[in-house]
């Protein structure tokens, strides 16, 4: 019998038992690992081709990073921290006043107070009156070796060649550089110059200075973790940035004082006043009974003794209060000095010896990668940009 007329089990199965095969009409769907060589070659032979473009894209990034890494300003940061009181612990005025408070016939027991959260610190930093003070503070810069304020060095002395921004300042900015040469100079110099802040008052600022505080509010910079606080400069000078840190420092701790001390002062002074009219009663009252007696030695009548009697205790009741008002002077004096923080320095400012920016290889590094980064998408772009055009050609055609 011919094998052509073999009959062929419809159920009989060409291949053993947990064989699976890819449909036939799939199985050219997958890619060999020849495929994948070849577009690895080829990928590379593109990248070969193009290499003396790739090497310009890159060297041209380099040179621009080699600029901006020359020309960047030096900047010198440092830091300090410190620690504040805490709030449940009593100073040496309320130990003093619990102590010896009930021989001077003043109460004891704790004064009361309130801390300023660490958190508020950043916001006292960021603050116009202590920003407009602090501009005010003269400071040695030694790289200028002049003693001026910050408001001055950055207004008048420190001009800084900036690549990014130089570009910024003549394509972004130059509509406005050319109205400005329309403009009238009159009133130019009519800025009000702030040197000294009433914090209770409305402030007027003029536009340099704000421009001023804006770069303080970049370049001084409080943080709080764990109760400890870090006050961190940083300035385009060493001696500066060390100076600007320890006056930071130094018209924060004023600021706290004045916050907590501003009640119990208000109340030493009421305090001040009321004794000072009770000293006036008192003196008054003691001259009084002194003349009556010695105009009536004898007292033989019974009004005299009368009048003698009303005038002690017009003096007696005067003496009470004079030294009642006293004693809540000591107590007011007592109070100010338990109310006013301490702050321990846990690391002092000290000179920066060598600058913080910038990063001279990080930039260049970055710069170079991001070159190659560039050049080879760009030439992966451009070839395929040709295979585009060629595939389009052919089918037009």
């Amino acid at each position: 019998m011919d094998s052509k007329d073999q009959h062929i089990d419809p159920h009989h199965n060409p291949h053993p038992q947990g064989y699976y095969s890819v449909p036939p009409d799939h199985r050219n769907n997958y890619p060999s690992t020849e495929e994948d060589e070849i577009d690895l070659v080829a990928l590379v032979q593109i990248f070969w081709n193009e290499r003396i473009l790739i090497v310009k894209i890159t060297g041209a990034f380099l040179l621009v990073g080699l600029l901006v890494a020359l020309l960047s300003p030096e900047e010198y940061s440092t830091s300090a921290t410190l620690m504040p009181e805490s709030q449940s612990t009593q100073g040496r005025a309320g130990n003093l006043l619990q102590q010896y408070g009930g021989m001077l016939g003043i109460r004891g027991g704790n004064i009361p107070g309130e801390n300023i959260p660490t958190s508020l610190y950043p916001d006292i930093i960021e603050s116009i009156p202590y920003q407009v003070e602090l501009m005010n503070k003269s400071v040695y810069f030694s790289k200028f070796d002049t003693t001026v304020t910050p408001h001055v060095f950055f207004s008048e002395i420190y001009t800084p060649f900036n690549l990014i921004g130089f570009i910024k300042s003549y394509t972004i900015g130059l509509p406005g550089k050319i109205i400005g040469l329309f403009r009238s100079s009159e009133n130019s110099n009519t800025e009000p110059i702030i040197t000294e802040v009433n914090r209770d008052s409305v402030l007027q600022i003029s536009g340099s200075q704000m421009g001023t505080v804006s770069k303080l509010k970049n370049r001084l910079t409080v943080t709080t973790e764990s109760g400890v606080i870090t006050v961190k400069s940083e300035f385009p000078d060493p001696q500066a940035a060390a100076e600007i840190a320890h006056n930071g420092i130094i018209l924060l701790k004023e600021y706290v004082r004045e916050y907590r001390t501003q009640k119990a002062k208000e109340d030493l002074e009421y305090v001040e006043e009321q004794l000072a009219s009770a000293k006036k009663r008192f003196e008054k009252a003691q001259q009084m009974l002194a003349e009556f007696r010695d105009s009536n030695i004898s007292l033989a009548t019974a009004k005299a003794r009368t009048r003698e009697q009303e005038l002690q205790s017009q003096y007696d009741l005067a003496f009470e209060i004079y030294n009642s008002m006293n004693q809540r002077r000591e107590q007011a004096r007592l109070q100010v000095q338990e109310q006013t923080p301490v702050f321990s320095i846990l690391q002092p400012v000290s000179v920066p010896l060598s600058n913080s920016a910038p990063n001279r290889k990080l930039i260049l590094i970055a710069s170079g990668i991001l070159g190659g980064i560039i050049a080879l998408g760009w030439v992966l772009i451009q070839s395929w940009w040709k295979n585009e055009k060629n595939s389009f050609k052919e089918i037009k055609m």
